[in-house]
């Protein structure tokens, strides 16, 4: 890893301390624009959202504040499990950490009235697909996830 420090009046015990003190397996950051997350007030309704600055432009972040911060979402469940292959099916998406934007397909096809209803639910009607087992995906800000053999199509 190679660190570099600049500035004045640096000696090569503070560099050796601040190498020390930087862990491979968790680095820093530095983020390169303000990051703001949407938050709900407490004791309001899910579709009332408030952005809030959690980090700003040039700001050095550990990659463990990071995903605190923005955790990454789970898919538990999908009710019902399986579905018309010519789709129309009205399905629940059960997990965590869903929030405004969401995104989501199933066997790879784009679901449609996709509604995250809060950070454990999202309701949506599956696509038209071949018959068979096939995967949901849920994107979110911290990335996609999927949950394998989710939802047949019959």
């Amino acid at each position: 890893m190679l660190v570099t420090a600049t500035g004045t009046r640096i000696t090569q015990a503070g560099a050796n301390a601040y190498y020390q003190a930087v862990n491979p397996s968790d680095p820093p950051n530095q983020i390169t624009a303000d990051i703001y997350k949407m938050v709900r007030p407490e004791n309001t309704h899910f579709g009332f959202w408030q952005n809030v600055m959690k980090f700003r432009k040039g700001q050095i972040v550990k990659t463990s504040e990071l995903n605190a911060e923005f955790p990454p979402a789970t898919v538990a469940s999908l009710s019902p499990a399986t579905g018309l292959a010519a789709g129309g099916t009205a399905v629940t998406i059960k997990g965590t950490n869903f929030g405004p934007g969401a995104t989501g397909t199933i066997g790879g096809v784009a679901a449609t009235s996709f509604v995250v209803v809060d950070d454990e639910t999202i309701t949506c009607v599956s696509g038209a697909h071949a018959v068979g087992a096939v995967s949901a995906a849920v994107t979110t800000d911290s990335g996609t996830v999927t949950k394998a053999t989710a939802f047949t199509y019959a």
